[in-house]
């Protein structure tokens, strides 16, 4: 064992020997070449010295220049693209756009509606977060001693979106919306609170401890919106002056690496409410009872001031760029739905047309140029829903690839199609043409959907991806189909 050790550190010894070796030969090979290139290019011509060490020199730049290109984080710029500035020309017009196709808009027009209503006020709307029982309704209570806040010790108790108008020490007019507590809803922050964080100017996060993981993630994202961010600490009473140090610190560190770390603050605030106590008489009795927690809010009212104070037309800035953004991904994700809905509506009318076709077809060969017309006019249409435009070669190419690729199956889809119609007395004893209209049905319901789905995921019409899709989508769930087709086939046949 022994042995094998010492030859082991042998030729470790004996490698690094060669390795040192290797690059001094190296070193010495590379400075030998520099220094003759250096006194060759001494006996040039100055002007021929000088071009010819301009190029060495750019050279040398573009190359550090590409390997810090290649080197340097591309976070930065997805986050770029992420908060993309979206305008209201721009929202209008895809809005008007959508309008034109037949999609329904009103709730967007609205939300820009709201906007405006909300501009023409002057006033701030703040939006106060917190998991439940955090103390967000005992804040705004603190802060408006006569509003009707409902408080409740047991937690929870905002079930709905409360807003309060408070008027701050300097005459501003502040909207205080008490949203539901985070943990009364699954998964991140509930939608329609949410999107109330995107209507107002400035967000509020409220605490009573050290941040756990989901409400650093609620911070982060709430911090995505570009607004203001004031995290208050309740219960501040619990915390001396070295402890409340050492928790902004840690809010801090947290957030270090974030876009805008000054755009949050920190505040330590005392929401008041009740606490239960025990009273220890002096014969040994002990007695629960409730009392009055001091309140204090004047830090988040003074840094709520200060916010406005310092950037009143950011604020304004911020909110109607944030909700542009919100229309904006509504829009999309209803455009997407409509666009859904279209496109099953144009498979379903062409694959029923398909299949009626087929049974129409009165001579050998014409229902391939029946079916080629409906195809070409099946994708036209999905690419006209999708705003692609599309050439016809693009359209014969795919056709070609789907139709090497239906070659095959061939055999398959008209088994499965035989086997659906046995379901429909009278019709499974029938072949030829009945036969052939049920597996266009299947043909065409499957292009249909890999046209469909290659147009959502690539925004353009690509022949290859579609075709390979139009083969995964042929034999999924055949025999379901095949009856829905057979079916088809069997009322055309009942009715004539």
């Amino acid at each position: 064992m022994k042995q094998k050790s010492s030859k082991f550190r042998k030729l470790i010894a004996l490698a690094i020997i060669i390795i040192t070796m290797l690059l001094l030969l190296f070193v010495f090979s590379a400075t030998r070449s520099a220094l003759d290139v250096w006194d060759r290019l001494q006996q040039l011509p100055e002007a021929l010295f000088y071009t010819y060490s301009a190029l060495i020199i750019t050279g040398l730049f573009f190359s550090f220049y590409l390997v810090y290109k290649l080197l340097r984080p591309t976070s930065s710029l997805f986050r770029k693209q992420e908060h993309e500035e979206v305008s209201q020309e721009a929202v209008l017009k895809e809005i008007t756009h959508a309008e034109e196709s037949g999609m329904e808009t009103s709730a967007l027009r609205r939300e820009i509606e709201h906007l405006e209503e909300r501009k023409a006020t002057g006033k701030v709307y703040v939006a106060l977060f917190g998991d439940v029982s955090t103390g967000k309704s005992s804040i705004i209570k603190a802060l408006l001693p006569d509003a009707k806040v409902e408080v409740n010790v047991q937690g929870g108790s905002t079930q709905n979106i409360h807003q309060y108008t408070w008027q701050s020490t300097s005459g501003d007019e502040l909207v205080l919306t008490d949203l539901p507590g985070r943990s009364e809803a699954e998964g991140s922050l509930d939608l329609m609170a949410q999107e109330e964080a995107i209507r107002a100017q400035i967000v509020v996060y409220v605490t009573d401890s050290d941040l756990s993981r989901s409400q650093f993630n609620d911070v982060l994202e709430l911090l995505s919106f570009g607004k203001p961010l004031i995290i208050a600490v309740n219960k501040s009473d619990r915390f001396n002056d070295e402890e409340k140090d050492l928790i902004q610190a840690r809010f801090m560190e947290h957030f270090t690496n974030n876009d805008s770390p000054s755009a949050m603050r920190i505040v330590f605030v005392q929401s008041g409410g009740e606490e239960e106590i025990l009273k220890i008489y002096p014969d040994g009795r002990e007695e629960k009872t409730q009392r009055e927690r001091k309140a204090d809010v004047a830090a988040l009212a003074e840094s709520l001031q200060t916010e406005i104070d310092t950037q009143t037309e950011l604020l304004e800035s911020l909110r109607d760029a944030s909700v542009f953004v919100l229309v904006k991904q509504k829009l999309d994700i209803a455009k997407d739905q409509f666009r859904q809905e279209k496109a099953e509506l144009i498979i379903k009318s062409s694959t029923r047309k398909a299949v009626l076709g087929a049974l129409a077809a009165v001579s050998p060969g014409s229902d391939l140029v029946i079916q080629g017309v409906l195809g070409t006019q099946m994708v036209k249409g999905l690419c006209a829903l999708y705003d692609v435009p599309v050439r016809q070669l693009d359209i014969d190419k795919l056709l070609d690839f789907s139709g090497s690729q239906m070659k095959k199956s061939a055999p398959l889809l008209l088994a499965v199609a035989g086997n659906g119609m046995k379901a429909f007395p009278g019709l499974g004893t029938v072949t030829g043409g009945l036969t052939h209209a049920v597996a266009y049905g299947l043909i065409f319901d499957a292009l249909g959907h890999a046209v469909n789905k290659t147009l959502q995921q690539r925004g353009k019409l690509q022949a290859a991806p579609a075709a390979i899709t139009f083969k995964e989508m042929l034999s999924e769930d055949l025999e379901s189909r095949a009856k829905l087709f057979a079916k088809l086939v069997f009322d055309k046949r009942r009715s004539e």
